[in-house]
């Protein structure tokens, strides 16, 4: 049955403290009753009641904490159909009742592909803005009409100016609504105009978002009229309307338009903070992971070192959740403003990058009294290079050139420009015809090579030498086609060994640890087959082994993966499940899902592991923790205990072998890279002595 997964941060002096309000969370946002009304083993608690999978010490930690405040990491798992497959009760599952409780924060909410499969999500994204904006590459750029009070007209004429001078996105600040200075359909009707107007003299396609601050039953109608009246996206506040009332007109085929996400009140909802407050929601999920879901194309929010306290890894955050993998869903466009001046975009570019849209109102307003130039300054110090429309004349630009179609991302090409250009293709002729003569003269090299060696081996030897075989020809029993290449986006075959196929090793391909530390996992290796050696996959297959009495990490990630039996037979742990694994069984393992692979048998256990080439690190799940929260809720398997029992042991073991720092896994089997040429020789050595697991940087093992 799928699942979904939130990640929680709890503040409580201890584990058991933090574990206290956890499972108190658990039953809260299900069933909100004791759980001596829905005790372990009853229908309504294996299949409604939701589970603490995981609780460990948070990394980081305040950086001034009251007495008591040490910070814990939660991952809860819920049924879908708790959630019904809506988003207003799925909010209510994820926060309800808890929100109200202090000390507990939503850090990020990871959906099944069931769940996912429920709503369409982002109907434009990145990419799709791009496309509606034509600006194919570099920052997009929005400004607001401003401030509450100015007249239809003013509103209009610096919507026109703005457009002319080359902003994206011209949106209504989101304090302009319905009132009588600036009635709604009068100034929607006369910024689209302005902003067509300055389109059909640039060529460029610039944008009016009207603000959708509206009361409950007039947001649709309000929608529909802005579409009617050419407007090229929307502004909605969900911190007001709803991030439903998003949803539902992200998913209205009639509609399609690009919809702007607007963060007021939703400050009232975040945790984190200058004062690092556990409650609420991080920015993450509430400014990128849930207005994505809820259908939004772009979302803003104010950038760090402006006037609303952000912190710069929070921002970063917001990125993360804009743009990680959901399904099918596209990424969406951050939009970093909040009181951002022109003499921060600097700082701006080199913390985000160009995939984002950069927001500036009041600074841009200010700059001096003609927008046009502004708007123009605003895009030159953002890295923009179409400082003029494809039927607009640049300074230097003769009258030729105007009312020509260009790419709607052209330069303005000035003498010096052509002169340089010019140069650079007579360069890469130059080079073209070095590169022909280059290959001629080899072919020829190789065709006398060939005819030399004909004067020494006969006349036989000579034609197989100097030729390849005729085409159509057929070939002599055995002769084998030439060996695929081992690295680089090729079409290859990588073979195990003819003469030893009790051997599950693999040609050409070196066989690997399983991670960079044995704390958490025992007798294993790999071998990556394919997607880390130059080819375009979307994924990795890899082929994992352990030996008797051997297993991987108990853990659990983000991401998917798929396992398919190849040798001997071994278990997987599910949640709170064991089921075994023999030759030709498969066994998928959902996103959240705390898993792991043993070996009880008495001869190697080996598979095939399927994972997205792109993929978060996974979360190691200590087994003493596991064993206990599985004990307290569910009946266990035969055998669970003890195995976890020795996995725990094993891990203290090692910790005290290495030190405090090896008591847990530094690397991943999802995301190892082989490193130096020493490291990777002791590895080598180690899997030949004994096992690769076994293996730690800078210590000789004699087993």
């Amino acid at each position: 049955m799928p699942h979904f997964r939130v990640s929680y941060v709890v503040s409580a002096p201890d584990e058991a403290g933090a574990r206290e309000i956890v499972d108190a969370l658990c039953l809260e946002q299900t069933v909100e009753l004791p759980l001596a009304l829905v005790p372990p083993g009853t229908w309504i608690n294996e299949h409604v009641v939701a589970k603490c999978e995981s609780l460990r010490r948070r990394v980081a930690q305040p950086s001034k904490p009251a007495a008591g405040d040490v910070r814990w990491d939660a991952v809860v798992r819920y049924n879908d159909d708790t959630s019904g497959g809506e988003l207003p009760q799925l909010l209510n599952v994820i926060f309800g009742n808890t929100s109200i409780k202090e000390n507990v924060m939503v850090d990020d909410v990871m959906l099944s592909p069931t769940l996912l499969g429920k709503f369409l999500g982002p109907r434009f994204g990145t990419s799709g803005l791009r496309e509606a904006l034509g600006v194919p590459r570099g920052a997009m750029l929005m400004t607001a009409l401003k401030p509450m009070g100015t007249s239809v007209e003013k509103l209009a004429a610096m919507a026109y100016d703005f457009a002319k001078g080359g902003i994206d996105i011209i949106k209504d600040d989101h304090g302009l609504a319905n009132q009588r200075y600036a009635p709604y359909e009068e100034r929607v009707r006369a910024c689209c105009a302005a902003v067509k107007k300055a389109n059909k003299e640039t060529g460029r396609k610039c944008v009016y978002a009207p603000c959708l601050n509206a009361p409950a039953h007039l947001v649709v109608s309000r929608a529909r009229f802005a579409k009617a009246a050419g407007a090229g996206a929307v502004l909605m506040i969900p911190g007001i309307t709803g991030l439903d009332s998003a949803r539902a007109l992200a998913e209205d085929p009639d509609f399609a338009l690009p919809i702007i996400c607007h963060p007021a009140i939703l400050g009232a909802m975040l945790g984190g903070g200058s004062e690092d407050e556990c409650r609420g929601f991080s920015h993450k999920a509430l400014l990128g992971v849930l207005p994505r879901l809820a259908g939004c194309d772009a979302t803003i929010f104010p950038s760090f070192g402006g006037r609303f306290g952000f912190s710069e890894r929070e921002c970063l955050d917001i990125l993360e959740g804009s743009r990680r993998r959901m399904g099918s869903m596209p990424a969406i466009l951050p939009c970093p403003g909040g009181g951002m001046t022109m003499e921060k975009v600097k700082v701006m570019r080199d913390t985000y990058g160009e995939d984002v849209c950069f927001l500036i109102g009041g600074s841009l307003i200010g700059h001096s009294d003609d927008l046009v130039a502004n708007a123009k300054h605003f895009m030159k110090i953002a890295g923009r290079t179409d400082l003029y429309g494809p039927l607009e004349r640049a300074p230097g630009r003769s009258d030729h050139h105007a009312g020509r179609t260009h790419p709607a991302y052209a330069t303005d090409a000035s003498g010096d420009t052509l002169d340089r250009l010019k140069k650079q293709m007579a360069t890469m002729e130059a080079n073209l015809s070095k590169v022909t003569e280059m290959y001629l003269a080899s072919e020829k090299a190789r065709a006398e090579a060939a005819k030399h060696a004909a004067g020494h081996a006969g006349a036989h030897a000579a034609a197989h030498a100097a030729s390849a075989p005729a085409p159509g020809s057929t070939l002599a029993p055995g002769v084998k086609a030439p060996p695929t290449p081992v690295e680089g986006n090729y079409s290859k075959v990588f073979h195990r060994p003819e003469d030893r196929p009790e051997d599950w090793t693999w040609e050409r391909i070196p066989q690997e640890m399983y991670k960079q530390d044995g704390g958490s996992f025992k007798g294993c290796s790999r071998f990556e087959l394919l997607g880390k050696r130059g080819e375009s996959t979307v994924f990795h297959v890899r082929y994992f082994e352990v030996e008797p009495g051997g297993w991987t990490t108990l853990e659990h990630h983000r991401h998917e993966h798929a396992v398919v039996g190849l040798r001997g037979e071994g278990v997987i742990q599910l949640g709170p499940h064991v089921y075994p694994v023999r030759v030709g069984d498969c066994a998928y393992t959902a996103p959240g899902d705390t898993h792991q692979l043993r070996n009880e048998s008495n001869a190697p256990f080996g598979f095939v592991c399927v994972v997205a080439a792109d993929r978060d690190r996974p979360v190691e799940v200590d087994p003493s923790a596991f064993l206990k929260s599985a004990a307290a809720k569910h009946a266990l398997q035969h055998g669970m205990r003890d195995a976890l029992e020795q996995q725990a042991k094993h891990r203290a073991e090692h910790a005290k072998a290495a030190g405090a720092a090896g008591a847990v896994a530094e690397g991943s089997a999802c995301e190892w890279k082989p490193g130096a040429k020493k490291k990777a020789a002791a590895a080598a050595a180690a899997v030949e002595s004994g096992s690769a697991c076994e293996w730690t940087p800078g210590k000789k093992h004699g087993h």
